[in-house]
């Protein structure tokens, strides 16, 4: 019997099923796993992923929305990498993942808020996040109820991310690559970040310090009109940030608990 004629005998159904289990994420192109919205109410992304948000990633791999995810309220996050998964890259593929957040007036107020991240990391058994090398790129997240990005572990990257209206801070990092990020009005920081290097992000009128920093390098930010300094922390170096207009509108910005290089610019004049 010909090859062609065996498969013609294969049931249609039958068929499909053979190959949907040789090849489990049978939306995959090029290797990377396509999310969207009907995807996540259905479940079975990765292996463990329950019907609906949030989406969980049980996998190392690379994943890329091809549409919007909206959450339902502002206590729902949308995308959680597992305890232990490392080596996870999600493109948000210019799309936006939504909720219901609001944040306005000046000083920043949002409502509704609640524990809702756009992505996170969770924490593992013993109480720390130990995911390594996972990267969040080229997108937007808005309207969570606490954090856009809030990503642990170490050898993070966040790049090209609009993270704005969420209750809390746009991007929460530790031992992380943030740059060329915009973080606007969210609720608490646009950027908090530790053992970091945080460069070439704009980050403007969020309601309280715009970079909150520890051990880390801040360099080359556009940072304007924050509901308190402009940049805050310990132990980091700024170098080359232009600052305007923050402390509630000051004219004369700060940067606070922060080893300034000399190279900063406030408003017209070089920070002191």
């Amino acid at each position: 019997m010909s090859k062609h004629s065996m498969t013609s005998c294969v049931p249609a159904a039958l068929l499909i099923s053979l190959l949907t289990a040789a090849h489990p994420a049978a939306w995959a192109v090029d290797g990377v796993v396509l999310i969207d919205q009907n995807k996540v109410l259905a479940g079975g992304v990765t292996p463990g992923d329950a019907p609906g948000f949030p989406v969980t990633l049980t996998q190392p791999g690379s994943y890329r929305l091809s549409s919007n995810l909206t959450v339902p309220n502002a206590a729902t996050t949308a995308v959680q990498i597992a305890p232990d998964v490392s080596g996870v890259t999600i493109d948000l593929n210019g799309f936006a993942i939504l909720g219901p957040t609001v944040c306005g007036n000046f000083p920043v107020v949002c409502s509704p808020t609640g524990p809702g991240r756009g992505i996170e990391t969770a924490v593992g058994v013993s109480g720390f996040v130990e995911q390594r090398g996972v990267t969040v790129r080229n997108g937007s997240i808005i309207g969570m109820g606490r954090y856009g990005v809030l990503l642990g572990g170490s050898g993070g990257l966040i790049e090209g991310v609009t993270a704005t209206n969420n209750g809390v801070d746009g991007i929460f990092a530790s031992q992380s690559v943030v740059m060329n990020n915009r973080t606007m009005k969210n609720g608490n920081s646009g950027i908090t970040a530790s053992n970091s290097v945080i460069t070439h992000n704009l980050v403007s009128q969020n309601g309280s310090i715009g970079i909150r920093t520890n051990d880390s390098l801040v360099t080359q930010n556009v940072v304007i009109a924050n509901g308190s300094y402009g940049a805050a922390g310990g132990a980091s170096l700024t170098t080359g940030n232009q600052f305007s207009s923050n402390n509630g509108g000051s004219t004369n910005p700060q940067v606070l608990g922060v080893g300034a290089s000399g190279t900063n610019g406030c408003d017209s004049t070089l920070c002191p």
